[in-house]
């Protein structure tokens, strides 16, 4: 734990559920944004051509305010809360942290442990004896 355990944790936060979900929405919100701008700067281009009155009425998002959605989504993901990091604050308000500690990543020790008996790390992956011809 003391040795990979940092990485362990740093590597829960990209894969957690809640950063998927929250990067979707941004996402999301972005193209929205894009797409809002471009079909607006389309009709502004159409007008100019045709000298006609094309509006945005038939767009999806007539009427929606996308930037202040997009900036919602922002504000969301900058003030968001990962499970895994809240469950390490609670392990170390503890007294017992280490103990609880290695309950919360006990199976990670294991795959350690199980990686270091596949092979010595000098090249022979984990195979025993020698190779006959």
């Amino acid at each position: 734990m003391r040795y990979h355990g940092i990485g362990h944790i740093v590597g829960t936060v990209p894969d957690a559920p809640e950063n998927a979900a929250a990067v979707d929405v941004l996402k999301e919100r972005a193209c929205e944004v894009g797409f809002k701008a471009g079909y607006n700067r389309c009709i502004s281009h159409v007008n100019l051509l045709f000298q006609g009155e094309f509006t945005d009425e038939r767009s999806g998002f007539r009427d929606v305010d996308t930037e202040a959605r997009l900036a919602a989504a922002v504000e969301a993901y900058n003030n968001l809360s990962f499970s895994a990091i809240e469950d390490i604050a609670k392990c170390l308000e503890a007294e017992d942290y280490v103990d609880r500690l290695r309950l919360l990543y006990a199976n990670i020790e294991e795959e350690e442990e199980e990686e270091e008996t596949v092979g010595s790390g000098k090249g022979d992956a984990g195979t025993r004896g020698t190779k006959k011809d």
